[in-house]
């Protein structure tokens, strides 16, 4: 080995230096130095899957490592350093190290003094005004007026419901209720991003029920997998969606001051909005929103009442 003290970069500086320093193709001085093989990771073989936390080689010639022959090891060329050379590399690595901190801090420092502004933008960009406040509509059957809501400029959010950024006139017998970002999501400033609080459907459904007025509705006297029979209600709506498992319908059915709905594939039913039925079915589970509290069934039979 030459005497002359060579250095190489620190991620290397523990590995074993296998030759004197040469130039390589390009003309930069070089040195080998044994380290763990790239391929299989410094076990010696390949890796098939891992049972029990134990690695399983390959089944072909024991699953040696091709690469390092199973010795675990390869060597790899690097770069040389003279001890001027390294200490100028390690200058320049500190100075980019103190540049991504003085960076970070300035970031940190930005997200804090103008998060006012950021959460606005935020706001703005989750459809609400300027004053940071969205409108929500209210009403029985908001899915009627769909259309008429999106060339209004309505958003729909799954949670929110449709929603518009200002107020706006809407037809007969549907409302708007403002509510405000903050009481409906929490502003994250490291991500600039904003989430629902864990609140804000149960908010919601509490601010419909507002409008909507004392309720007598409760649920229907019974328990979930029970089979109720023969209940004389009228349907109240037909939609539907299309997802992953093609179309499902839904069928509201209301029967006094009790709610019933009942999803289903079935699209080809003999009966109509208005209609007066014979319903039974399976209680599926119960729930509630907009202070209407629901009963949903599985299995159910509808016999039209003439």
């Amino acid at each position: 080995m030459s005497m002359e003290k060579i250095f190489v970069a620190d991620s290397y500086k523990d590995m074993q230096i296998v030759s004197e320093p040469f130039e390589n193709n390009k003309g930069k001085k070089v040195i080998k130095v044994r380290c763990k093989c790239s391929r299989c990771s410094g076990l010696g073989f390949i890796v098939a899957r891992v049972e029990n936390g134990q690695p399983i080689p390959i089944p072909v010639d024991g699953g040696v490592c091709y690469k390092c022959g199973g010795t675990k090891y390869e060597e790899k060329e690097v770069r040389a350093y003279t001890e001027k050379e390294y200490n100028r590399m390690q200058a320049a690595n500190e100075r980019a190290r103190a540049k991504r901190e003085a960076e970070k801090e300035a970031k940190a420092r930005d997200l804090i003094e103008n998060a006012a502004k950021y959460k606005h933008e935020v706001a703005l960009k989750l459809g609400f005004g300027e004053d940071e406040k969205i409108y929500l509509v209210y009403g029985d059957d908001t899915y009627a007026i769909k259309d008429e809501l999106k060339n209004l400029g309505a958003r729909f959010d799954p949670t929110l419901k449709w929603f518009f950024s200002k107020e706006v006139a809407l037809p007969e017998g549907y409302k708007l209720y403002g509510m405000s970002f903050d009481e409906l999501y929490t502003y994250n400033p490291q991500t600039k991003w904003a989430e629902f609080k864990e609140d804000a459907k149960a908010l919601v459904s509490r601010k419909m029920a507002e409008l909507k007025g004392p309720s007598t509705s409760k649920f229907y006297p019974g328990v979930e997998k029970e089979r109720i029979r023969n209940i004389t209600a009228k349907v109240k709506s037909i939609r539907g969606f299309e997802g992953v498992y093609g179309y499902t319908a839904i069928y509201t059915f209301t029967s006094e001051d009790y709610v019933f709905v009942w999803m289903s594939s079935k699209c080809d039913v003999d009966f109509a909005v208005g209609d007066t039925i014979d319903l039974t079915g399976t209680i599926k589970k119960f729930d509630e929103y907009a202070g209407v509290k629901n009963t949903y069934l599985t299995r159910c039979i509808i016999k039209p009442i003439q």
